[in-house]
């Protein structure tokens, strides 16, 4: 006779003394009759039977229903707390809408804060005027697109995601930065708004670089900062006010003036605010020592939207509170780590 019917955990083997004690543990003495012995076996085999019955209709019934859904899982019916990214599509135009109002229309109010109260001529007001204005322009706007494409996607490398990134051009008739974003599904990419910038001017007999041109990668080994918003002996608060973001993309080669003339030398390319009240109205034209200089609008949207942090993220991500990035961020859908430097100055004068 086996130990047990296969397939349930009750045993067949018969009741020893030490199965039948009594109140204490203590095996009884009185003897069993053959009678009692017999109804006693007969009992114990219906339930046996019945306990395999029982079994079997259980486990007919949990195969039918399957396995218990997983929450999360695909098909499992089960709620999932993580909600799906919004279309890249649909996330730019939301983005282009924000950077007009933020940046954008912002520069245009100042611009018209500062004629009023003659910080800026006529002229000066008409410049940086008709210079954000082109930013919109179509003609203009495909080619920087098209300089922007051509100098990022070789620095992308193999099967790069969606991302935004920032480009610059420092031809001397434009100055202006835009946010960009690259369609990975169509390899292109697409300019989202502009602003007026500042970029390097070679002076004589002082030291100054030219922004140099190419393609440069936000990175940790860089570590960025924020400004302390503390004045120069000109007065001046180089960075912006305090709490503005400074990008460093780490040493670069660029035509350098100093005493001996121009030369190629090393530099340390920054991306940063300026001061809000003398530095702000000349963005627009070259003016900077190298690095690239940008608004207090646009500093914030780029800090606040996490443009280029996607490699900061990551590591804020492995440790949370990481004082660098804005605790009030947010994160745009795919943020990006590239500045492109780019100069249409020739496809400008091949258009003419």
């Amino acid at each position: 006779m086996p130990d047990h019917i296969p397939g349930t955990p009750f045993p067949l083997r018969p009741l020893g003394p030490s199965d039948r004690s009594g109140p204490i543990g203590h095996a009884t003495s009185l003897p069993a009759r053959p009678v009692d012995i017999a109804l006693g076996r007969l009992a114990r085999c219906l339930l046996l039977v019945m306990a395999a019955v029982c079994w079997t209709v259980w486990s007919s019934v949990a195969l039918a229903a399957g396995p218990e859904p997983i929450p999360g899982m695909p098909g499992s019916g089960a709620a999932t707390s993580v909600s799906p990214a919004p279309a890249a599509a649909s996330d730019v135009e939301i983005v282009r809408r924000e950077f007009a109002q933020a940046v954008t229309d912002k520069t245009r109010e100042r611009l018209e804060r500062m004629k009023k109260r003659k910080a800026l001529s006529e002229t000066a007001f008409s410049l940086r005027a008709s210079r954000l204005a082109a930013a919109s322009d179509a003609a203009y706007l495909a080619q920087a697109a098209q300089d922007a494409q051509t100098r990022l996607i070789p620095a992308l490398g193999d099967n790069p995601p969606d991302q935004y990134f920032v480009y610059v051009d420092r031809n001397p008739s434009r100055q202006l930065i835009f946010l960009g974003f690259y369609d990975a599904a169509k390899a292109t990419v697409a300019l989202v708004g502009g602003d007026l910038a500042s970029t390097g001017l070679l002076r004589r007999g002082q030291d100054s670089f030219l922004t140099p041109t190419g393609v440069f990668e936000h990175l940790p080994d860089n570590f960025g900062y924020r400004a302390q918003g503390t004045k120069n002996q000109n007065g001046w608060r180089g960075l912006g006010g305090k709490g503005s973001r400074v990008w460093d993309f780490g040493y670069q080669q660029s035509p350098r003036e100093f005493r001996q003339g121009v030369y190629e030398s090393q530099m340390r390319l920054l991306m940063h605010a300026t001061d809000p009240d003398q530095g702000e109205p000349r963005l627009g034209r070259m003016d900077s020592k190298g690095c690239v200089r940008v608004s207090s609008d646009m500093n914030r949207f780029l800090d606040r939207r996490s443009i280029l942090d996607r490699h900061y993220e990551r590591l804020a991500a492995e440790k949370p509170g990481m004082w660098l990035l804005a605790p009030d961020r947010t994160p745009v859908s795919a943020p990006g780590s590239f500045l492109v430097v780019g100069d249409t100055s020739a496809a400008e004068s091949a258009a003419r």
